[in-house]
């Protein structure tokens, strides 16, 4: 029994430190766009992946920026999207670049505003 806590300490242990760190954080609607949500925000120094879910019936066209807005509505980051089609009723993984700011930074956001 002591070999089996031991080794699931170690397992533990190995994925905290070489594991995938990705954190849902923030979902919601995307304020302008019917019928477009947003989750599964992972962060890293320069990029992000995002998923953008599509719940209409039509094909659409998405791209443009995510600003990360502190308490008092400054942006401390800015992450930029490349268009890209979302099928109807499915879902599409953007990566995105930070352009100002970084992974860090939007952390610590308070507020994530669109502009399209």
């Amino acid at each position: 029994m002591n070999k089996f806590y031991r080794f699931s300490a170690v397992i533990i242990i190995i994925v905290m430190f070489f594991g995938i760190s990705e954190a849902v954080v923030r979902d919601g609607a995307i304020r302008g766009k019917y019928g477009l949500s947003f989750g599964s925000i992972s962060y890293s120094f320069r990029s992000l992946d995002v998923t953008v879910r599509n719940r209409t019936k039509y094909n659409v066209n998405f791209g443009g920026a995510m600003l990360f807005l502190d308490r008092n509505y400054r942006i401390i980051a800015r992450a930029e999207l490349l268009n890209a089609k979302i099928k109807r009723y499915s879902s599409r993984r953007y990566k995105a670049f930070f352009s100002y700011g970084s992974g860090e930074a939007a952390k610590s956001a308070r507020y994530l505003e669109w502009e399209f």
